[in-house]
């Protein structure tokens, strides 16, 4: 499979990279400035999203543009015949999230939301220990991020900004990866300009599970989730994107920590290995025609629990 990027941004080099782990390639990359898509050194550089559009050895498009060009160009590449994996997230609310779905259906092509951290071996550690530690009490995470210039389309809410859609939203698709989906959600936020700096928000899932979370783009970097049942809790320092690798987490029972050290032979042994699983994932299902890993309804879900959680945190904050 070849893959063609949208956007010039920090993803992209990741993206690069982990299709070169995966043994898949990519021919060409797309930016307003030529002269930034040519930096890639890829086989083809574009200075229009369409020219990218129009190529016909690209076989599935990576839309790595800023939120709120996810719909519009993502839909356009599925109109062109394009497989497309989105960045996370896939749009701005769920009126978007549902375009881009009927855009994939009616093309008869893949659209898949790319939350990189569910394809981590970690991960999937994780979900296999959840069930030694009793029933599911509670759910904490968190994410935090500063030093982007101003000037990032992150801090613009025309360009889909905000802790929330950025990396707060890694939360709250974690928590519903645990828990389904939740059937109250409240928040708090710092606004500036229309956009949230920091928010921090609660979940209410049936089962009497609740989970909450904070993500910023003001405060100092930091990074977790615990998962805390009723006979044990699991405790994840680097849940998103581990730092290094073997990775690991620990589950607690009876006050007594066991370090669980994730390490697959099968896999890539590499910081990017979350995004190099997930290229193959996705072009495995494309090949087999198969369901995605985060499928439509998984996206769907995704999008109205964090439009319930920004306009609760809007109502608070008058």
């Amino acid at each position: 499979m070849r893959f063609g990027i949208l956007g010039t941004g920090s993803v992209v080099p990741k993206h690069i990279a982990a299709a070169r782990l995966a043994g898949l390639e990519v021919v060409a990359v797309a930016s307003r400035e030529l002269e930034r898509a040519r930096a890639f050194g890829m086989p083809r550089a574009y200075g229009a999203y369409a020219e990218l559009l129009d190529d016909p050895d690209v076989d599935a498009v990576i839309n790595a543009l800023h939120n709120g060009l996810h719909c519009e160009w993502s839909c356009r590449a599925l109109a062109a015949g394009k497989h497309v994996l989105c960045e996370k997230p896939l749009g701005c609310n769920p009126a978007e999230v549902e375009q881009m779905t009927s855009a994939s259906r009616k093309a008869g092509k893949l659209l898949m939301e790319g939350f990189m951290y569910r394809f981590h071996p970690q991960m999937s550690g994780v979900l296999d220990r959840v069930r030694d530690i009793g029933r599911i009490v509670h759910i904490n995470s968190y994410r935090m991020a500063y030093g982007r210039d101003r000037g990032n389309p992150r801090y613009r809410a025309d360009a889909g900004g905000g802790a929330l859609l950025d990396i707060g939203c890694y939360c709250v698709n974690f928590s519903r990866a645990i828990a389904g989906e939740p059937t109250q959600c409240e928040a708090r936020a710092h606004f500036e300009n229309g956009v949230d700096l920091t928010l921090t928000g609660m979940m209410a899932f049936p089962g009497n599970v609740t989970a909450q979370f904070c993500c910023s783009m003001e405060a100092e970097p930091n990074f977790g989730a615990e998962i805390i049942g009723t006979a044990g809790k699991i405790i994840i320092p680097h849940p998103w994107m581990p730092p290094s690798w073997p990775t690991e987490f620990s589950v607690v029972r009876d006050l007594r920590t066991e370090v669980v050290c994730v390490q697959a032979a099968e896999v890539p042994q590499h910081v990017l290995v979350g995004f190099a699983q997930q290229l193959t994932h996705f072009a495995e299902c494309v090949e087999a025609g198969r369901k995605p890993l985060i499928s439509a309804a998984d996206s769907a879900g995704n999008a109205r629990t964090i439009e319930m959680l920004l306009n609760s945190a809007r109502l608070q904050a008058g």
